[in-house]
Parts: C-alpha cells; structure tokens; sequence
C-alpha cells in the first residue's frame, strides 16, 4: 500500500509540474476543436475554444499563433500539455487566451489534430 501511495502522490507531483511550467512540457495539438466564440475588447480579443483531448490528464490549454496574418485572417494551434500517464477516455478540455490583435484581423483559423474551425471577428 505504501509503495502505491508513494506511485500515486509521484503521479500527482509530476502532472502539477506540467501545469505550472508549460514552457516544459509536452506541448501538443488537442484532438478536436468543438466550437469557439471571440470576444472583442479595446485591447484585443479573446477567444474562448472547447474541444476534446484524446485522453484524461492534458493540461495547460492554450491558442498559439501559428502563422502571420494574411488577407484579414490569422491562425492558431489550440494546444495543451500532454500527460505521461493517462487514461484513455476522450476528455472535454477548453482554454480562454486573450490576443492583442489589430482591426485587419477579421477571422481567426483554430487548428486541432483532427480539425479546424474559422471563427469570425464581429467588431461593432
């Protein structure tokens, strides 16, 4: 019993190191983008994204830039940390992440492992 509790609280240890230091960990493309909505705001937007992590444990979600905009748009990575043990049940995970984006951003493209989502910007 002592050596399990001792294997758990390692487990506990090591996925609290990856949610405070994502810098570190193994950063990586959530399964699937399920719907997102933007949010405009005087210095930027925010976007709030829901999807699904291929299994139990993944943290630190985030939206990465991952290209320049063009023609009004602009890409991101919907990304998280991925957990070295986990179970293997598909898992909701959602991130809000604010960008300072410019009025020449019209839409924004959210990218997942398995699909992508365009999300238009309303401006009033």
């Amino acid at each position: 019993m002592k050596r399990f509790a001792l294997f758990v609280s390692s487990l506990l240890a090591a996925s609290s190191v990856c949610a405070t230091d994502a810098s570190r960990c193994d950063r990586q493309l959530v399964m699937q983008i399920d719907s997102a909505y933007i949010t405009v705001e005087p210095d930027g937007v925010t976007i709030n994204a829901f999807g699904v992590a291929e299994s139990a444990g993944w943290s630190a979600p985030t939206l990465l830039k991952a290209s320049e905009i063009a023609n009004g748009s602009m890409t991101v990575d919907f990304v998280a940390c991925r957990p070295e043990v986990s179970a293997q049940v598909l898992t909701p995970i959602q991130t809000k992440t604010k960008l300072a984006l410019g009025a020449d951003v019209r839409h924004v493209v959210i990218h997942a492992k398995t699909n992508s989502m365009d999300v238009e910007i309303i401006r009033k």
